[in-house]
């Protein structure tokens, strides 16, 4: 017969054993469980639901993820997908999401084109003026243009320029909204390295120079010059509209 010592050391030893054996046991499920949900078609992705994306159809932007159906959703790398998608210079924010057993969810920002930079070649911005890609063939180019602006300025002094092409694109928004618009469309925004900037507008390409904000009355001033020139049948170079120590004083120059 065993001592009360011994009989207690068994009986704790029995009980660690009786611990490790269903820890095994247990740990043996969470491999097992853990492999078969990894490599299970029953978790075979079935459906990339995409939201947020007008530029490209569902399934490009998948493929731009690096994504396939019948992935398995638990082996999929999200982080990655969004990195890749973020590459993009369209796509400015990517997330991604799983729904069990097969649905990955993609949500994505694109950025939206509000004019044209040409800066040595031509680069497309967004309203804030941020620019963000170099214009290719597919690229909406209905847009104001603004130029005046080197490619060395948009390296070297980002804040600046962003600045500067959304004083431009309200400038010519500002234009769209007068009676001038529809008579002579605007061709270009140009930003003088002083800061102030003129419209190149009609197919004769006027030029009507508009100094520094605010714009509204030389706007104003350039319809009723231009409606004179248009009843004496003259030919328009330039409308100098800048000089703000004698705001009523417009010069015309004749072709």
């Amino acid at each position: 017969a065993l001592s009360p010592r011994n009989a207690a050391i068994l009986k704790v030893t029995r009980a660690i054993l009786g611990t490790v054996l269903i820890l095994a046991v247990a740990g043996a499920l969470v491999v097992g469980l853990r492999r078969f949900v990894r490599t299970s078609t029953r978790f075979g992705v079935s459906e990339y639901i995409v939201h947020g994306a007008e530029r490209r159809p569902p399934a490009e932007i998948v493929g731009a993820a690096g994504l396939h159906r019948g992935d398995n959703i638990f082996q999929l790398d999200l982080e990655g997908a969004r990195k890749r998608l973020l590459a993009d210079p369209w796509i400015i924010e990517a997330r991604m999401s799983r729904r069990l057993p097969g649905t990955v969810t993609i949500d994505v920002r694109e950025r939206k084109a509000a004019g044209l930079v040409a800066a040595g070649e031509t680069y497309l911005v967004t309203r804030e003026g941020e620019v963000f890609k170099k214009l290719e063939a597919q690229d909406p180019t209905d847009l104001p243009v603004v130029t005046g602006i080197s490619l060395t300025e948009v390296l070297d002094d980002r804040i600046g320029v962003q600045k500067s092409i959304r004083r431009a694109l309200d400038l010519s928004d500002e234009y769209a909204r007068t009676d001038l618009a529809g008579r002579y469309p605007i061709q270009e925004v140009n930003v003088r390295p002083d800061g102030t900037m003129s419209l190149t507008v009609g197919k004769h390409a006027i030029t009507l120079m508009m100094g520094k904000e605010p714009f509204r009355r030389k706007l104003d001033q350039a319809s009723r010059v231009l409606r004179e020139t248009e009843r004496r049948g003259a030919k328009i170079d330039a409308v100098l509209l800048d000089n703000d120590a004698r705001p009523e004083r417009v010069v015309v120059r004749m072709r």
